[in-house]
């Protein structure tokens, strides 16, 4: 017991330290990050007030900004509040670390092997990337990971604390990330395939059901309320994924590919191949087929959507290594004992694999550390040098201003007859441009002086004559 408690918490010193390290810079900054720490902002002022620009925003999962809300009663400063967006992530991270291992220990019945698992969830790419950003995703695989690891500890030791827990964090799953619907598929399948339908005869089940409806009640009510419709916060976040670019199976797992590396997903198959017809076998089965059939069916896909397998990826990639093991012990004279030479021989493997692993996980980083760049030096330029309660800005511009301008009022550079006249009437106070777009009447009204331009004229600053 000591032993796990000790090992834990090394799991954890370790996922931070190289969270810490590696942290993002200041300069880089997500659409959706920003959006989060936007609605944040408000959430702190008022527990109700899911909003941007006086608009409801409750197609995104609330969870991760009630959680940055609550430290955003105490931080104003924009900068401060995107270093504790990405400390919340890391945090999230290196806890889902420690309960991957105890997942993996509960599975494998070897703290060192369960060690190793971690360390293919530490590293993975998108788990490793994600886990400093000022995303959703290290909150939501914290609290997917969590149900799945409650519900397999609580059925098989016959805990019903634990199913309502698991049940409890399914929901907040849930509430951080919409996908996080499929968790319901998981639990269905894996008990389906463990007890057939005898699961139907416990209570822990259906009260557990119960405690999941009652975590995501208020959230449903304050959909009814602002939203017009107790599911229309999921209804509207499934319009607005299916109306953005679609992505078939293919190119996704081409880019998966790309960003986890070949290496590690021949693993993950090669785990798949090893998993037996048993307890452990069909948990891991449910949890990343369901998982990835989630994925898979939306219409647009990205490579972050699937962070949230990482723990089971992780093991599953273990498992590849013992499978791989396997295959040579097989291949070797009958004469060799295998206990002399298996287990450390798995172990070094691992480490071995961990290497292009790891590698993929600081490209895939630095890579990310690129996104926003030039938008958050122009905007920060710009909100230094020219204060501005009207905002008038390109579309993709429309939620980083916010965040360098807090408490402005900012609209998207659209070809609209109402935004033309408040440009004519120079009701803004800073335009800033970002091609391509249109300019519309910007130069043409004679109410703007274009004050700055950045990288070679992709970006343009105009503040309005009056404040000059």
């Amino acid at each position: 017991m000591q032993d796990k408690k000790a090992l834990s918490i090394v799991v954890f010193g370790v996922a931070l330290a190289l969270s810490l390290v590696t942290f993002p810079p200041w300069d880089t900054l997500t659409y959706d990050g920003a959006l989060y720490i936007d609605i944040a902002r408000n959430l702190a002022k008022s527990p109700a007030n899911f909003t941007y620009q006086g608009v409801y925003m409750m197609y995104r999962p609330p969870f991760y900004p009630y959680t940055l809300s609550l430290f955003f009663h105490f931080l104003h400063d924009p900068l401060n509040q995107l270093k504790v967006a990405r400390l919340v992530s890391a945090i999230f991270f290196s806890l889902t670390a420690v309960l991957t291992f105890l997942l993996a220990l509960e599975l494998l019945k070897d703290g060192k092997k369960a060690l190793m698992a971690s360390a293919f969830f530490i590293l993975n790419p998108l788990a490793f990337t994600m886990g400093t950003r000022e995303l959703v995703h290290s909150e939501f695989t914290f609290f997917y990971t969590l149900a799945v690891y409650l519900l397999y500890t609580g059925k098989r030791k016959r805990e019903g604390i634990r199913i309502y827990l698991a049940f409890l964090s399914a929901g907040l799953a849930i509430l951080t990330r919409y996908t996080g619907l499929s968790i319901v598929g998981v639990f269905l399948l894996y008990l389906w395939l463990t007890e057939y339908w005898e699961w139907t005869k416990r209570r822990e089940y259906w009260l557990g059901f119960g405690v999941l409806a009652l975590t995501l009640a208020p959230w449903l009510y304050l959909g009814h309320l602002h939203y017009g419709g107790f599911l229309r916060p999921f209804e509207v976040a499934s319009r607005v994924v299916t109306l953005d670019r679609p992505i078939d199976v293919s190119t996704y797992f081409k880019w998966l590919e790309k960003d986890l590396g070949r290496s590690f997903l021949v693993l993950v198959f090669f785990g798949l191949i090893r998993l037996r017809q048993d307890e452990e076998g069909w948990l891991i089965l449910s949890w990343f087929s369901v998982g990835l059939l989630g994925i898979l069916t939306v219409t647009h896909k990205e490579t972050r959507f699937i962070t949230f397998l990482s723990p089971v990826m992780a093991i599953l990639a273990f498992k590849g290594v013992e499978l791989m093991i396997e295959a040579t012990e097989k291949a070797l004279p009958t004469r060799i004992n295998p206990k002399e030479w298996k287990k450390p021989a798995v172990l070094a493997l691992s480490l071995l694999l961990l290497i292009p692993v790891g590698l993929n996980a600081v490209h895939l980083k630095e890579r990310w550390n690129a996104v926003g760049q030039y938008d958050s030096r122009v905007l920060r330029y710009s909100s230094e040098h020219y204060t501005g309660s009207e905002l008038l800005v390109s579309p993709y511009l429309y939620t980083m201003a916010g965040f360098y301008y807090p408490g402005a009022h900012v609209e998207m550079i659209l070809k609209k007859k109402s935004v033309e006249e408040k440009i004519a009437k120079a009701e803004y106070d800073v335009i800033i441009h970002k091609d391509p777009n249109t300019y519309l009447n910007i130069l043409t009204s004679g109410n703007y002086v274009l004050v700055k331009e950045f990288y070679g004229g992709k970006f343009k600053v105009f503040v309005a004559k009056r404040l000059l």
